[in-house]
């Protein structure tokens, strides 16, 4: 730039050759924009592919539950081996609130237990990787029909026990995580899963091992009593628990001892649980 071309601030236009000078590196300044805004979206966790069918009903027979969770068990009938087709689909209530309190009023209201009996029920699907929850609301009026009391051992919860182990994972809370909210899990999440938890919803841990394999655990205390108040300061964090763990059909519990059974690990030591445990599904039952 020469002497005769020396541009002041306050002139109305600056001189060519710094008008192309400048021009040079806004422009390589505004690639270095581009690509940072591109690889930091491309960094980001994508939402989950759950589902929360919205406005929806839809009716379901299965065969009610009250433990570990509140659950129907839904049979399809029998595979070529003669083994009953099920699956397990815990229920919850309406907004941050579990279902026990929905089944509390039912029962009053036909003045029957509805454990272990046939029930057909309308209410909203959330469903995602495998796994499928429903929510029942009171005003839906959700109780179509009451059977008898099922009594065959093939139609009861099928269990075995696992045996202690320490597994690792992130406790959230199913609602959200099926698909009510995205996203559904992780820190931007944790004040919404505490309040899901603490209202009465099933805390459940996610569990990845090395492979990328992912399983659910459902949470309980040592006797099957509701861990959701112990557990509030974990959600959302990398945890490590100590438990016993016992297969009820194609859901995995965990009987968790104490809040001393609970410890908060490193995102870095999520990685490394047993794969036969993380994948084990039905074969855990044979």
């Amino acid at each position: 730039m020469s002497n005769s071309e020396f541009y002041i601030g306050w002139m109305s236009k600056a001189p060519d050759s710094f008008s192309r000078f400048v021009k040079k590196y806004l422009f390589i300044l505004l690639l270095l924009i581009i690509v940072s805004a591109v690889l930091l979206a491309l960094s980001q966790k994508k939402f989950g592919t759950g589902n929360f069918e919205f406005g929806k009903l839809t009716e379901v027979k299965g065969i009610y539950f009250k433990d570990p969770v509140p659950n129907l068990k839904v049979v399809n009938g029998k595979d070529i081996w003669g083994n009953y087709s099920y699956i397990t689909v815990p229920l919850i209530g309406y907004g941050k609130h579990g279902v026990e309190g929905v089944i509390a009023d039912l029962e009053k209201e036909n003045n029957t237990s509805l454990d272990k009996k046939e029930l057909t029920v309308k209410g909203t699907l959330l469903y995602n990787d495998g796994k499928l929850l429903m929510q029942i609301d009171g005003n839906d009026k959700p109780l179509l029909k009451i059977g008898e009391v099922v009594t065959s051992p093939d139609l009861l919860p099928q269990s075995k026990e696992l045996g202690a182990q320490t597994i690792k994972g992130e406790i959230v809370d199913p609602k959200c995580y099926f698909g009510v909210m995205k996203p559904g899990q992780g820190k931007p999440h944790r004040d919404c899963a505490i309040r899901c938890i603490l209202g009465g919803i099933p805390p459940m841990m996610k569990v990845q091992n090395e492979k990328g394999e992912t399983n659910y655990y459902l949470i309980v205390g040592p006797n099957g009593e509701r861990m959701n108040e112990a557990v509030q300061n974990f959600v959302a964090e990398p945890t490590e628990l100590e438990a016993r763990l016992v297969q009820y059909d194609d859901w995995i519990v965990v009987y968790v001892k104490d809040k001393e059974a609970m410890h908060r690990i490193s995102y870095l030591n999520l990685i490394g649980n047993d794969a036969q445990t993380v994948t084990c599904g039905k074969k855990c039952l044979q």
